[in-house]
């Protein structure tokens, strides 16, 4: 029997393939994959009903479509929480990604996908295909999350996470207590973002403000 794992790889590979190329066909995996394990793993999603073949092209059926839809969109929320939160690169950013696809279960997924303001592309810009939180989402005013400079005058949000690649910006924003969990008041737009909290009044430029991610309580 192929490993579930495998079998998910296969499924977002033939997925992405259809995606840059409009098909995917079997000599592909066997490039990617090798033969033996190609045809193990094809086979045996054949008999799960997850594929089926024209000639030499592979096909989804409505489940593994679903399924390998499930699968891209953990791998791709996962790259925007690596990338833009954790800032991670290179191997280390990839290796994350893929391992996250195959653990996270759904819920936690939306939890992610709604901290992150409901993300439509990955950071190579393919597009995340939407979840039921990302429908809510539309229906309900929005993404959950904001950057702090479209936060309106005399709102109060709580700073969620910080995206700012300046490590001075990041760790002046963290001397002066800008950090995730922070309650602040938006003081002023205009000609500067002023935030307020508790007896502290703190002029932000836009490009700042931008980089701080907040929700409103």
């Amino acid at each position: 029997m192929a490993d579930e794992l495998q079998i998910e790889e296969m499924l977002e590979y033939i997925w992405m393939l259809e995606e840059d190329h409009g098909k995917a066909e079997s000599t592909l995996m066997d490039d990617k994959f090798g033969n033996e394990v190609a045809n193990k793993c094809l086979n045996e999603m054949v008999g799960k009903k997850l594929i089926s073949f024209s000639d030499s092209r592979i096909v989804f059926t409505d489940n593994g479509k679903n399924l390998a839809e499930l699968i891209i969109r953990r791998h791709r929320i996962a790259e925007r929480l690596l990338n833009d939160v954790l800032e991670m690169s290179g191997d280390e950013f990839e290796r994350g990604a893929c391992q996250f696809e195959h653990f996270v279960n759904e819920e936690i997924i939306a939890s992610i996908c709604t901290l992150l303001g409901h993300p439509a592309v990955c950071p190579h810009g393919k597009k995340i295909p939407p979840g039921d939180c990302c429908t809510s989402a539309r229906r309900n005013l929005g993404p959950v999350i904001n950057p702090l400079s479209e936060i309106r005058s005399g709102e109060k949000v709580k700073v969620v996470y910080v995206t700012t690649k300046s490590h001075a910006s990041l760790d002046r924003l963290s001397a002066i207590g800008v950090i995730p969990g922070l309650k602040l008041t938006i003081h002023q737009k205009h000609p500067s973002i002023i935030i307020q909290y508790g007896e502290t009044q703190l002029a932000l430029d836009k490009d700042v403000a931008e980089n701080i991610f907040v929700r409103k309580v």
